[in-house]
């Protein structure tokens, strides 16, 4: 019977990236809400802290970029549909 160091060294390879999952999809997702782009821009930044800190435990550094990427285009996105808004009314006179 294998300990479960041996189990886990022998297994297969199990590090953890569900921060960068989470960014990566809130990334996509983050440029029709632009709050959701938020969430992406905190959990890839969050990743990104983890995997620096311990390489060994937690993968994932292409997700996480990818949904920092995306969250902050979803922010700048959702700025300036927010602008273009307010200039709109203020011409209409909403």
């Amino acid at each position: 019977m294998k300990t479960i160091k041996e189990q886990e060294e022998g297994g297969q390879n199990t590090k953890k990236k569900g921060l960068a999952i989470v960014s990566l999809v809130c990334g996509i997702i983050g440029g029709y809400a632009s709050t959701v782009s938020i969430i992406a821009v905190i959990c890839g930044h969050l990743a990104l802290n983890k995997i620096k800190k311990d390489p060994n435990l937690y993968s994932g550094k292409g997700l996480a970029i990818a949904g920092l990427i995306l969250g902050y285009l979803g922010l700048a996105i959702g700025l300036v549909l927010g602008i273009m808004r307010g200039a709109i009314k203020s011409k209409l006179g909403l």
